[in-house]
């Protein structure tokens, strides 16, 4: 007998897909189901996951762990797309990648952080976490070169101030050039939130992100994530 320390039966709205053969059959609605909870513990690679929010639970024999919770721990980048309703794990579909997992910059100032997908670091802007991207910190002019190598036609980017420093409440500013030529000048204000970005890029060999404080000695810390390229 499956004992368990405490149990619920609530409402939920579930999506199930059948697969049979090569047809598969989804079902969307809402209906009375029967879920467990037995302070069910989380732990990736031997270090506990914070389940606190988002407990798991049984239903019909199956344990249901939060999506969010167990890619972040694993260091993928998790995505919900409302329209098609598809949750995407690391790399986006449709020919999508993350700038930093396919073509990293080859060269970047001393301030300059990397952040790769597979390496768990993350850092924050508006409150979310971005486990992939570049986050530039300084007091004077810093940068990332990129080699695109004119394998791409776009970039998009959440670009804003990085949470949980000491900085100054000043600007900053960022230009990025596509092959010395200047298509983007930015102000990061420190209390906005980050702001999504579209870059053309079709062509573009060398990608260049310079970003300068309001003055030299300022320090400040100026994060760009999430960064694919199509």
């Amino acid at each position: 007998m499956f004992k368990t320390r405490k149990m619920r039966i609530i409402t939920i709205c579930i999506v199930v897909c059948l697969a049979l053969c090569a047809t598969v059959w989804a079902k969307t609605g809402s209906e009375w189901i029967e879920i467990f909870y037995s302070d069910i513990k989380l732990n990736v690679n031997g270090i506990r996951v914070n389940t606190s929010n988002n407990e798991p639970f049984i239903y019909n024999g199956t344990t249901y762990l939060p999506v969010r919770a167990v890619a972040e721990a694993l260091g993928q980048n998790v995505d919900w797309d409302g329209n098609t309703k598809t949750v995407s794990i690391g790399s986006k579909p449709n020919g999508v990648a993350y700038l930093m997992d396919v073509c990293p910059p080859y060269q970047k100032s001393f301030n300059t952080r990397l952040y790769y997908t597979n390496e768990g670091d993350s850092f924050y802007m508006g409150g979310k976490r971005y486990n992939n991207g570049i986050e530039i910190n300084g007091s004077r002019q810093e940068y990332a070169y990129i080699n695109l190598n004119s394998k791409y036609s776009v970039l998009k980017m959440d670009i804003g101030r990085v949470d949980g420093q000491v900085t100054t409440p000043y600007d900053s500013y960022v230009y990025i050039y596509t092959d010395d030529i200047l298509i983007k000048e930015m102000i990061i204000r420190p209390d906005a939130l980050p702001q999504k970005i579209t870059i053309p890029v079709n062509g573009c060999n060398q990608l260049k992100i310079l970003v300068e404080p309001y003055e030299v000695g300022y320090l400040e810390y100026v994060g760009i994530g999430d960064i694919t390229v199509e």
